[in-house]
Order: structure tokens, then C-alpha cells, then sequence
């Protein structure tokens, strides 16, 4: 049997969770028995398990060794946080378990391929435990057009609520937009998500207190997504990290245009030349990235095109089951 071990609480869709979900899919189909453990068990219960898979090198940490001391193989799927703040966290029981996860696990994934190299620049080991799987999605509902003029846009942040998230960056973004447009345009923006962090949630809701054009939906199940995404006429994404950005390749496979931060995951998805990446933390070059999505046929154009041919395109779910059976095999399970 092989069990997966998430984080992530049964009733919390984080991205721990639907990838632990898509695993658990692609390794039945591979033939074997699986089982997934969500939420780390205080006291793991490894009996009958061949191999593990253990989401989050942080969180994981006790899971991990606990499996590496019963001689189970553990496929470590290192998460943004894992990649890019407790790896060189100056919280050194953070850092430190981060690293010791890494030195146990039998072979390592990462979920963009920026990411081997953002690995390899703070951690020695051998390049051939680092396996690239790209992320997948089940199609979603089409958008008929890439883009179409109206008198009334709908912009879409799509994210559980949390610092690394960016949202105060892509509201302040958007608001600075609206203040240099004509009047006769409407612009709504939507966030759809969980609130993982209250008291951040609490400083959004007073910084932007009576603000009509900003909404808070709330989550909403994956299934209902795979329609909801066509209704938007732009993704906003703003993140700070990213392990492997789901949300740009559910927007890429709806048709729907994005605007996203200029981080490493990104880059290794949309493309480094993408026209639609701003500057990470500036709500002006948000702004600036909004006006001439919307009022520069050109920029659309280039758009539409990079998103038609980059990286993500390319990712589906016969490749990322492809990518997860090489795994298995480079541990021999």
C-alpha cells in the first residue's frame, strides 16, 4: 500500500489537499492501493505501507522520520513555504526540520522546474532525487472569447486567505487602477477562497472598509469552480510564493487571460517573458499591468498567444501520472 500524508484537514480545500486528492487518483490508476492520511496523525500508523508520500518538509518533519527509521521510502513533495521561507527561515527548528525532511526523503518532488535549482542553490544532494511534476486540472468550462469589450469587467482572485497570498497588494493594485479610468467602465474584483488567517483577513476588511467594488465569496466547491472561472474576464494573482500555482493552471485551462506576480513558479509556468507578470509587491505595477490588459489591444494579443504555448499548456493529467510512476520507479516500489 501506498499512503499519502497531507496537512491539510478533511475539511480545508488548501493545495495540499487537492494535490494529496489528485495523487491518490493517479496512483490507483497505476494500479496500486492507496490510502490518504489528511491532517499529520500525532502517532503514524505505518502498517502495511510500502512507500509514503508526505506533503510539506516542515509540517511533515515527525512523519517523515518516523517513516525513514521503519525503512519506508518517503517521496517528499516540498511545498512553496517548504521552497521558499522555512528552508532559510532564521527560526532554526523551522529551517532545521525543513533540511532534515529533505536529507531522509528517498526522492524529492518539486512542482515547477525553476524549483531544482531555487533547491539546489541552499541544499547539496544529488540531482537525480529531484523529480519535476508539473501539476494538473480535469478540463474546466471554456470561455467562448479570450476577450471582449463591455461596459462592466469582473477580475477574480482566487486563493485561501493568507499573507503570502498578496492580496493586500492586488486590492491596492486594482483600486489604484480604478482611480485612472473613465467612469463609464465598471470593474468588480471577486476573491474566492478560505480564510486560513483571521487576523490578516480582519487588516483587508478594515484597510478596505466600504469599498463596493471588492467582494469576499468565500470557498466554493472544486467542482462548482470548473464553471464559475469562465464567468471572469482576468485572473489576479499576486503571490508572494508559490509552490506550484494551481490556480494559473486552472485560469489557463478555463481561457481565462492572467495578470501574476513576477515570482520563480510563475516564470516557470507562464514563461519569463510573459507580458502579464508585475513586479512582486508593487500595487502600481499591478495597476499599471491592469490598464494595458484592458485598454491595449496589443498587449492582449501577446497575451493571448504566450498563454496559448506556454509551459502549463503543456501539463495534463497522463503526463503528471507519467511523471509520478518514474518516481516510484527511481525508489523501486
Amino acid at each position: 500500500m501506498i499512503k499519502i500524508y497531507s496537512p491539510t484537514r478533511d475539511n480545508v480545500v488548501t493545495g495540499n489537499y487537492v494535490t494529496a486528492k489528485r495523487y491518490a487518483y493517479h496512483l490507483q490508476n497505476l494500479g496500486y492501493r492507496v490510502s490518504t492520511c489528511n491532517g499529520f496523525e500525532e502517532k503514524v500508523n505505518a502498517e502495511g505501507v510500502r512507500c509514503a508520500f508526505v506533503l510539506h518538509a516542515e509540517k511533515g518533519f515527525h512523519v517523515v522520520k518516523e517513516l525513514a527509521a521503519k525503512n519506508i521510502p518517503v517521496i517528499l513533495v516540498l511545498t512553496g513555504t517548504d521552497l521558499y521561507r522555512d528552508i532559510i527561515s532564521t527560526k532554526n527548528s523551522k529551517k532545521e526540520h525543513c533540511l532534515r525532511s529533505i536529507e531522509l526523503a528517498s526522492a524529492i518532488v518539486v512542482l515547477h522546474k525553476n524549483a531544482v535549482s531555487d533547491l539546489l542553490k541552499v541544499v547539496s544532494l544529488p540531482r537525480n532525487r529531484i523529480f519535476v511534476v508539473l501539476q494538473s486540472v480535469i478540463d474546466f468550462k471554456k470561455r467562448s472569447f479570450f476577450f471582449k469589450k463591455k461596459n462592466q469587467y469582473k477580475i477574480l482572485l482566487l486563493s485561501n486567505l493568507r499573507k503570502e497570498k498578496g492580496i493586500i497588494v492586488a486590492i491596492s493594485g486594482f483600486l489604484e487602477f480604478q482611480k485612472n479610468i473613465g467612469a463609464r467602465t465598471k470593474f468588480t474584483l471577486d476573491h474566492i477562497g478560505g480564510i486560513l488567517d483571521q487576523a490578516y483577513f480582519k487588516k483587508i476588511t478594515n484597510l478596505f472598509e466600504g469599498v463596493k467594488s471588492i467582494s469576499f465569496l468565500g470557498p466554493i466547491e472544486k467542482e462548482k469552480l470548473q464553471t464559475v472561472l469562465a464567468n471572469y474576464d482576468l485572473l489576479l494573482h499576486s503571490s508572494f510564493i508559490e509552490g506550484g500555482s494551481l490556480v494559473i493552471q486552472e485560469a489557463q485551462n478555463a481561457g481565462l487571460p492572467i495578470i501574476a506576480s513576477d515570482i520563480s513558479c510563475h516564470t516557470a509556468l507562464l514563461g519569463s517573458a510573459y507580458v502579464g507578470l508585475h513586479s512582486v509587491g508593487s500595487a502600481i505595477d499591478v495597476s499599471e499591468k491592469l490598464h494595458a490588459f484592458f485598454f491595449d489591444e496589443l498587449c492582449r494579443k501577446q497575451m493571448e498567444k504566450q498563454l496559448a504555448s506556454c509551459p502549463v499548456a503543456e501539463s495534463t493529467l497522463g503526463k503528471e501520472q507519467e511523471e509520478l510512476r518514474k518516481v516510484l520507479s527511481y525508489i523501486q516500489v
